[in-house]
């Protein structure tokens, strides 16, 4: 076997390319940073002219914070998972790769490769997530400064005030959103690093022996993912509140009998799920136990599906107008109080 030779750490330098790549980026960063900051100063003349120069500064204030919060989350979070599935799976990740370049065999390290690519789509994502986020600032911001709920009406269903359905429970449904995105993403990563690894672990000569696949990394990503599953179905019982059905919108008959509890369930199941396979990384992990982890929350998500149809079908459709008018008025007087509209009388 000929000697093999190492991937060399850097390229030679291409001083016309570098030259001409970076002239591309400066000229961009020059047009784009120009017309921002154009807007920007337009932005500033006209709300100083108005006399509410504080309301646009408080603003970008605002902006920015939330931009930089969840940046440094998101790439703290991605690139930590990286670096913790990495560890987790270190002994099993190939050393280098060798293949055939003009008869010689050329050998690329693969964890050198695998830092740099996660660096960078760590941050991508990362800069794409606090620049999508600026728009949601209003929902943060009413979220941060909510008044305090004394004295509020409360819902008849949940027993909520009024400054949950309005303030919180929007900002709530953000965060589960944007944490459900990274849950995936993580997951995803946990199993290219499985498929990484396994593939190593053929290529070692051990194929007539059996060799278990690396499940602890994602059974701990698959956990996290349930909590925020959890997290998910638990905020969608108050969602409900909000859907349009064909006589009115908001909770129904079956939502308050059947399916408000149903989804408890299914969330205690995913909790539990969870707990599975948290206990399935910390002793000898298996595949079959992440089935496990699952099964609970499928096991109860179905027959609450069957109880829910059978319900509205045979036991509100005959007598819907009866069976649904306490939730009606539950509707009306919430909207009424909502907007201020009980306060108003006709003379």
């Amino acid at each position: 076997m000929p000697e093999s030779i190492d991937w060399p750490r850097t390229n030679p330098p291409k001083r016309r390319l570098r030259r001409f790549f970076l002239i591309i980026a400066v000229l961009a960063a020059i047009f784009v940073g120009g017309w921002t900051s154009l807007s920007y100063y337009v932005d500033v003349l006209w709300f100083g002219s108005l006399g509410f120069g504080d309301v646009f500064w408080k603003t970008i204030r605002l902006q920015s914070g939330v931009f930089t919060a969840f940046a440094i989350a998101t790439f703290v979070i991605l690139y930590g998972s990286f670096l913790a599935l990495k560890r987790a799976h270190l002994p099993d990740l190939p050393s280098g790769q060798t293949i055939i370049v003009g008869g010689q065999p050329l050998r690329l390290p693969v964890e050198p490769v695998l830092r740099l690519i996660a660096v960078g789509v760590s941050l991508a994502i990362a800069i794409a997530t606090g620049a999508s986020m600026i728009a949601e600032w209003p929902t943060l911001a009413l979220f941060w400064y909510a008044p305090h709920a004394t004295g509020s009406i409360a819902d008849p269903i949940f027993g909520r005030p009024l400054n949950f359905f309005l303030f919180t429970l929007p900002a709530w449904q953000l965060l589960a959103g944007w944490l459900l995105t990274l849950a995936v993403i993580i997951c995803l990563l946990a199993i290219f690093f499985i498929g990484i690894t396994g593939g190593a672990r053929a290529l070692t000569g051990r194929r007539r022996s059996y060799v278990p696949l690396p499940w602890r990394g994602f059974s701990i990503t698959l956990a996290f993912l349930l909590l925020v599953l959890a997290m998910r179905v638990y905020l969608g019982r108050f969602e409900r509140l909000f859907e349009e059905h064909t006589i009115f919108g908001g909770v129904t008959y079956t939502d308050a009998h059947v399916m408000l509890t149903g989804m408890l369930i299914v969330c205690a199941a995913l909790v539990l799920g969870a707990a599975i396979a948290v206990a399935n990384a910390i002793t000898v992990p298996r595949g079959r136990w992440l089935v496990a982890a699952v099964l609970p929350a499928v096991v109860c998500y179905l027959p609450l599906q069957i109880v829910g149809w059978y319900v509205n079908s045979f036991v509100v459709k005959p007598n819907e107008m009866g069976r649904e008018q306490p939730y009606i008025t539950h509707n009306i007087e919430m909207t009424r109080q909502a907007f201020g509209l009980d306060r108003i009388w006709l003379r």
